[in-house]
Protein backbone atom coordinates (compact mmCIF):
# COMPACT_ATOMS: atom_id res chain seq x y z
CA UNK A 1 0.00 0.00 0.00
CA UNK A 2 0.98 3.32 -0.57
CA UNK A 3 3.41 5.14 1.87
CA UNK A 4 0.79 8.23 2.28
CA UNK A 5 -1.19 8.27 5.05
CA UNK A 6 -4.58 10.44 5.33
CA UNK A 7 -6.39 12.16 8.10
CA UNK A 8 -9.46 13.96 8.52
CA UNK A 9 -10.64 16.27 10.95
CA UNK A 10 -12.71 19.32 12.23
CA UNK A 11 -13.61 22.43 10.24
CA UNK A 12 -10.90 24.92 11.78
CA UNK A 13 -8.20 22.16 13.24
CA UNK A 14 -6.01 21.90 10.71
CA UNK A 15 -3.21 23.82 12.00
CA UNK A 16 -4.20 21.91 15.24
CA UNK A 17 -4.04 18.80 13.62
CA UNK A 18 -0.72 19.82 11.83
CA UNK A 19 1.28 20.97 14.76
CA UNK A 20 0.24 17.94 16.89
CA UNK A 21 1.61 15.84 14.20
CA UNK A 22 4.92 17.65 13.83
CA UNK A 23 4.96 17.38 17.61
CA UNK A 24 4.69 13.64 17.62
CA UNK A 25 6.12 12.09 14.40
CA UNK A 26 7.84 15.12 12.85
CA UNK A 27 10.49 12.86 11.73
CA UNK A 28 8.31 10.48 10.21
CA UNK A 29 5.65 12.35 8.47
CA UNK A 30 5.40 15.78 6.40
CA UNK A 31 2.27 17.35 5.18
CA UNK A 32 1.75 16.46 1.99
CA UNK A 33 -2.22 17.60 0.66
CA UNK A 34 -4.51 19.69 2.22
CA UNK A 35 -7.92 20.03 1.32
CA UNK A 36 -10.49 21.83 4.07
CA UNK A 37 -11.17 18.95 6.80
CA UNK A 38 -8.83 16.51 5.03
CA UNK A 39 -4.74 16.61 5.32
CA UNK A 40 -2.99 13.92 3.51
CA UNK A 41 1.12 12.72 5.33
CA UNK A 42 3.85 11.61 3.14
CA UNK A 43 6.05 9.01 5.39
CA UNK A 44 9.39 9.07 5.66
CA UNK A 45 10.10 5.33 5.80
CA UNK A 46 7.03 2.48 5.53
CA UNK A 47 5.05 2.41 8.74
CA UNK A 48 4.24 -0.85 9.94
CA UNK A 49 1.11 -3.01 8.93
CA UNK A 50 -0.68 -2.11 11.86
CA UNK A 51 0.20 1.58 12.46
CA UNK A 52 -2.40 4.17 13.38
CA UNK A 53 -1.96 7.55 14.08
CA UNK A 54 -3.88 8.19 17.01
CA UNK A 55 -4.35 11.74 16.97
CA UNK A 56 -6.24 13.63 19.17
CA UNK A 57 -7.41 16.44 16.38
CA UNK A 58 -7.99 13.70 13.64
CA UNK A 59 -11.24 12.25 13.18
CA UNK A 60 -10.59 9.07 10.85
CA UNK A 61 -6.74 8.20 9.90
CA UNK A 62 -5.23 5.65 7.95
CA UNK A 63 -3.13 5.20 4.61
CA UNK A 64 -4.12 6.69 1.38
CA UNK A 65 -5.30 4.59 -1.50
CA UNK A 66 -5.99 6.77 -4.12
CA UNK A 67 -8.49 9.17 -5.48
CA UNK A 68 -11.27 7.55 -7.74
CA UNK A 69 -14.18 9.02 -9.56
CA UNK A 70 -16.94 5.92 -9.69
CA UNK A 71 -17.52 2.86 -7.74
CA UNK A 72 -15.37 0.98 -10.32
CA UNK A 73 -12.08 3.13 -9.56
CA UNK A 74 -12.75 2.28 -5.75
CA UNK A 75 -12.96 -1.49 -6.32
CA UNK A 76 -9.60 -1.14 -9.27
CA UNK A 77 -7.84 0.97 -6.04
CA UNK A 78 -8.38 -1.65 -3.46
CA UNK A 79 -7.67 -4.05 -6.30
CA UNK A 80 -3.86 -2.85 -6.59
CA UNK A 81 -3.29 -2.28 -2.78
CA UNK A 82 -4.31 -6.35 -3.01
CA UNK A 83 -6.99 -5.01 0.11
CA UNK A 84 -9.86 -6.84 1.78
CA UNK A 85 -11.74 -5.25 4.09
CA UNK A 86 -14.39 -5.88 6.21
CA UNK A 87 -16.65 -2.57 6.45
CA UNK A 88 -17.24 0.08 3.90
CA UNK A 89 -17.70 3.73 5.33
CA UNK A 90 -18.44 6.13 2.63
CA UNK A 91 -19.06 10.13 4.16
CA UNK A 92 -18.91 13.57 3.84
CA UNK A 93 -15.72 15.55 3.72
CA UNK A 94 -17.04 19.05 4.38
CA UNK A 95 -18.82 18.77 7.44
CA UNK A 96 -20.65 21.09 10.13
CA UNK A 97 -20.83 20.71 13.81
CA UNK A 98 -24.17 20.59 14.54
CA UNK A 99 -24.42 17.22 12.75
CA UNK A 100 -24.64 16.50 8.85
CA UNK A 101 -27.71 16.86 7.10
CA UNK A 102 -30.15 13.68 6.01
CA UNK A 103 -30.28 15.28 2.49
CA UNK A 104 -26.59 15.11 2.90
CA UNK A 105 -26.43 11.25 3.91
CA UNK A 106 -29.18 10.48 1.60
CA UNK A 107 -26.61 11.18 -1.33
CA UNK A 108 -23.99 9.44 0.31
CA UNK A 109 -25.85 6.54 0.63
CA UNK A 110 -26.49 6.52 -2.77
CA UNK A 111 -22.59 5.77 -3.96
CA UNK A 112 -22.03 3.75 -0.80
CA UNK A 113 -24.45 1.07 -2.55
CA UNK A 114 -23.05 1.82 -5.58
CA UNK A 115 -19.64 0.98 -4.24
CA UNK A 116 -21.14 -2.19 -1.82
CA UNK A 117 -22.42 -3.68 -5.47
CA UNK A 118 -18.05 -3.98 -6.46
CA UNK A 119 -16.46 -3.99 -3.38
CA UNK A 120 -17.65 -7.54 -1.73
CA UNK A 121 -16.36 -7.39 1.77
CA UNK A 122 -14.49 -10.40 3.96
CA UNK A 123 -16.05 -10.31 7.73
CA UNK A 124 -12.48 -11.64 9.04
CA UNK A 125 -10.62 -8.46 7.55
CA UNK A 126 -9.23 -6.01 10.43
CA UNK A 127 -9.54 -2.78 7.38
CA UNK A 128 -12.19 -0.26 6.74
CA UNK A 129 -12.30 1.39 3.43
CA UNK A 130 -12.79 5.00 3.69
CA UNK A 131 -14.20 6.85 0.86
CA UNK A 132 -14.21 10.83 0.99
CA UNK A 133 -16.89 12.49 -0.98
CA UNK A 134 -16.25 16.10 -1.46
CA UNK A 135 -17.80 18.99 -3.43
CA UNK A 136 -19.41 18.04 -6.58
CA UNK A 137 -17.29 16.92 -9.38
CA UNK A 138 -14.36 16.15 -7.09
CA UNK A 139 -12.71 13.15 -7.19
CA UNK A 140 -13.44 10.91 -4.42
CA UNK A 141 -10.82 9.92 -1.60
CA UNK A 142 -9.96 6.88 -0.87
CA UNK A 143 -7.95 5.17 2.35
CA UNK A 144 -8.60 2.60 4.76
CA UNK A 145 -7.50 2.26 8.39
CA UNK A 146 -8.24 -0.85 11.11
CA UNK A 147 -10.84 -1.84 13.33
CA UNK A 148 -9.40 0.19 16.34
CA UNK A 149 -10.77 1.36 19.92
CA UNK A 150 -9.22 4.63 19.17
CA UNK A 151 -11.03 5.29 16.27
CA UNK A 152 -14.91 5.97 16.47
CA UNK A 153 -17.27 3.25 14.85
CA UNK A 154 -19.06 5.79 12.40
CA UNK A 155 -18.13 6.31 9.24
CA UNK A 156 -16.14 9.58 9.26
CA UNK A 157 -16.15 9.63 13.52
CA UNK A 158 -19.70 10.83 12.18
CA UNK A 159 -22.72 9.60 14.45
CA UNK A 160 -25.81 10.76 12.66
CA UNK A 161 -27.23 12.91 15.20
CA UNK A 162 -28.45 16.09 14.72
CA UNK A 163 -28.80 19.14 17.43
CA UNK A 164 -32.22 19.63 17.75
CA UNK A 165 -33.64 22.98 17.95
CA UNK A 166 -34.70 22.44 21.30
CA UNK A 167 -32.00 20.91 23.01
CA UNK A 168 -31.19 22.95 26.18
CA UNK A 169 -27.53 23.22 24.78
CA UNK A 170 -24.95 21.92 22.26
CA UNK A 171 -23.61 19.56 24.85
CA UNK A 172 -26.71 17.24 24.22
CA UNK A 173 -24.64 16.43 20.54
CA UNK A 174 -21.59 15.94 22.28
CA UNK A 175 -22.47 13.89 24.65
CA UNK A 176 -24.51 11.52 22.00
CA UNK A 177 -21.19 11.56 19.98
CA UNK A 178 -19.27 10.31 22.90
CA UNK A 179 -21.81 7.55 23.94
CA UNK A 180 -21.68 6.00 20.67
CA UNK A 181 -17.79 6.12 20.08
CA UNK A 182 -19.00 3.58 23.54
CA UNK A 183 -21.30 2.01 21.74
CA UNK A 184 -23.77 3.16 25.18
CA UNK A 185 -25.98 5.17 22.38
CA UNK A 186 -28.84 1.78 21.90
CA UNK A 187 -30.82 -0.16 23.22
CA UNK A 188 -31.33 0.22 27.06
CA UNK A 189 -27.62 0.27 28.05
CA UNK A 190 -28.11 2.77 30.04
CA UNK A 191 -31.42 2.59 31.48
CA UNK A 192 -31.78 2.87 35.11
CA UNK A 193 -28.02 3.42 35.66
CA UNK A 194 -26.46 6.58 37.52
CA UNK A 195 -24.41 9.13 36.23
CA UNK A 196 -22.62 12.54 37.81
CA UNK A 197 -22.10 15.49 35.52
CA UNK A 198 -19.65 18.15 36.55
CA UNK A 199 -20.78 21.66 34.70
CA UNK A 200 -24.32 20.65 33.71
CA UNK A 201 -25.62 24.14 33.24
CA UNK A 202 -28.03 24.71 31.01
CA UNK A 203 -28.51 20.77 30.24
CA UNK A 204 -27.89 19.74 27.08
CA UNK A 205 -25.66 16.81 28.66
CA UNK A 206 -28.02 15.63 31.07
CA UNK A 207 -31.15 16.26 28.78
CA UNK A 208 -29.05 12.98 26.29
CA UNK A 209 -28.61 11.18 29.26
CA UNK A 210 -32.15 11.36 30.97
CA UNK A 211 -33.51 10.27 27.51
CA UNK A 212 -31.35 7.09 27.81
CA UNK A 213 -33.20 6.48 31.43
CA UNK A 214 -30.33 7.50 33.37
CA UNK A 215 -30.53 9.18 37.08
CA UNK A 216 -28.74 12.25 36.73
CA UNK A 217 -26.68 14.17 39.44
CA UNK A 218 -25.79 17.62 37.93
CA UNK A 219 -23.11 20.04 39.79
CA UNK A 220 -22.99 23.71 38.31
CA UNK A 221 -23.71 27.00 39.91
CA UNK A 222 -25.60 27.79 36.46
CA UNK A 223 -29.26 27.37 35.31
CA UNK A 224 -30.55 24.65 34.42
CA UNK A 225 -32.85 24.14 31.78
CA UNK A 226 -36.41 23.39 33.15
CA UNK A 227 -36.96 20.38 31.62
CA UNK A 228 -33.89 18.80 32.99
CA UNK A 229 -34.21 20.53 36.49
CA UNK A 230 -37.93 19.71 36.68
CA UNK A 231 -37.43 15.66 35.66
CA UNK A 232 -37.76 13.17 38.32
CA UNK A 233 -34.40 11.33 37.49
CA UNK A 234 -32.70 14.52 37.80
CA UNK A 235 -30.86 15.96 41.06
CA UNK A 236 -29.19 19.20 41.26
CA UNK A 237 -26.33 20.48 43.27
CA UNK A 238 -25.80 24.32 42.35
CA UNK A 239 -22.19 24.65 43.92
CA UNK A 240 -19.00 24.88 42.21
CA UNK A 241 -17.18 21.54 41.43
CA UNK A 242 -14.73 22.17 44.14
CA UNK A 243 -17.02 22.38 47.01
CA UNK A 244 -19.44 19.25 46.31
CA UNK A 245 -20.10 17.71 49.86
CA UNK A 246 -18.88 14.62 49.31
CA UNK A 247 -21.43 12.88 51.75
CA UNK A 248 -24.46 13.98 49.85
CA UNK A 249 -23.06 11.85 46.82
CA UNK A 250 -23.75 7.98 46.62
CA UNK A 251 -21.05 5.42 46.89
CA UNK A 252 -20.94 4.63 43.68
CA UNK A 253 -21.68 6.39 39.97
CA UNK A 254 -21.85 4.35 36.73
CA UNK A 255 -20.66 7.40 34.56
CA UNK A 256 -18.40 10.24 35.43
CA UNK A 257 -19.56 13.41 33.09
CA UNK A 258 -17.31 16.13 32.91
CA UNK A 259 -17.49 19.51 30.32
CA UNK A 260 -16.68 22.30 33.00
CA UNK A 261 -15.27 25.73 31.18
CA UNK A 262 -11.94 25.64 32.82
CA UNK A 263 -8.33 24.65 32.72
CA UNK A 264 -7.78 20.37 32.08
CA UNK A 265 -4.87 20.59 34.66
CA UNK A 266 -8.23 22.15 37.16
CA UNK A 267 -10.42 19.94 35.94
CA UNK A 268 -8.56 16.90 36.66
CA UNK A 269 -8.12 17.95 40.45
CA UNK A 270 -11.69 17.88 40.39
CA UNK A 271 -12.08 14.51 38.88
CA UNK A 272 -9.33 12.15 40.24
CA UNK A 273 -10.83 12.06 43.96
CA UNK A 274 -14.24 11.78 42.63
CA UNK A 275 -13.23 8.79 40.22
CA UNK A 276 -11.28 7.41 43.43
CA UNK A 277 -14.43 7.22 45.44
CA UNK A 278 -17.18 7.04 43.44
CA UNK A 279 -15.18 4.27 41.05
CA UNK A 280 -17.46 4.88 38.02
CA UNK A 281 -16.98 1.83 34.85
CA UNK A 282 -17.02 5.10 32.71
CA UNK A 283 -15.26 8.67 32.42
CA UNK A 284 -16.49 11.26 29.53
CA UNK A 285 -14.84 14.14 30.37
CA UNK A 286 -14.36 17.33 28.04
CA UNK A 287 -11.28 18.93 27.71
CA UNK A 288 -11.00 22.79 26.67
CA UNK A 289 -8.10 23.46 24.32
CA UNK A 290 -7.95 27.22 24.27
CA UNK A 291 -4.05 28.01 23.48
CA UNK A 292 -1.36 26.10 21.81
CA UNK A 293 -0.05 25.55 25.67
CA UNK A 294 -2.66 23.12 26.60
CA UNK A 295 -3.11 21.29 23.41
CA UNK A 296 1.02 20.67 23.61
CA UNK A 297 0.16 19.21 27.02
CA UNK A 298 -1.97 16.46 25.45
CA UNK A 299 0.20 13.46 25.97
CA UNK A 300 1.18 14.35 29.89
CA UNK A 301 -3.20 14.90 30.41
CA UNK A 302 -3.55 11.22 28.91
CA UNK A 303 -1.34 10.23 31.12
CA UNK A 304 -2.65 11.45 34.10
CA UNK A 305 -6.17 10.02 33.81
CA UNK A 306 -4.53 7.32 32.74
CA UNK A 307 -3.44 6.67 36.36
CA UNK A 308 -7.15 6.44 37.86
CA UNK A 309 -9.23 5.38 34.99
CA UNK A 310 -11.49 2.45 34.97
CA UNK A 311 -9.98 1.68 31.82
CA UNK A 312 -8.27 2.27 28.38
CA UNK A 313 -8.27 5.84 28.05
CA UNK A 314 -8.52 7.21 23.89
CA UNK A 315 -9.01 11.11 23.12
CA UNK A 316 -10.88 12.53 20.29
CA UNK A 317 -11.94 15.61 18.64
CA UNK A 318 -15.39 15.03 18.05
CA UNK A 319 -17.08 16.74 15.41
CA UNK A 320 -19.26 18.55 17.97
CA UNK A 321 -16.41 19.45 20.08
CA UNK A 322 -15.16 23.43 19.19
CA UNK A 323 -11.66 24.07 20.84
CA UNK A 324 -11.89 20.91 23.06
CA UNK A 325 -11.19 17.14 23.25
CA UNK A 326 -13.04 14.75 24.56
CA UNK A 327 -11.43 11.85 26.62
CA UNK A 328 -13.18 8.31 27.05
CA UNK A 329 -12.84 5.29 29.39
CA UNK A 330 -14.62 2.23 30.11
CA UNK A 331 -14.00 -0.88 32.27
CA UNK A 332 -13.43 -4.00 30.40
Amino acid sequence: MSTYLFTTCRAGSEPALKREVASRLGGLLTPAFMRPQLITWKAQEEPPADFELKACFAAVSGRSLGMARSAAEVAQRLTEAGLQASALHVFPRITAEDGVPDEVWEKIDIIHAEIAQVCPLVPKSQHIIDVIVGEEGEAWFVGTHLHSAHAHPAPGALPRFQLPEDSPSRAWLKMEQALSWLGLNEGEKLHGKSALELGSAPGGASWSLLQHGMKVIGVDTGEMDSRVSQHPHYDHIGLPAGEIPFDYLPEHVDLLVSDMNLAPEIVLRYIEPLCQRLRPQTLILTMKMNDRGVEAQLPNLLKRVRAFAPGPVYAKQLPANRREVTFISQQA
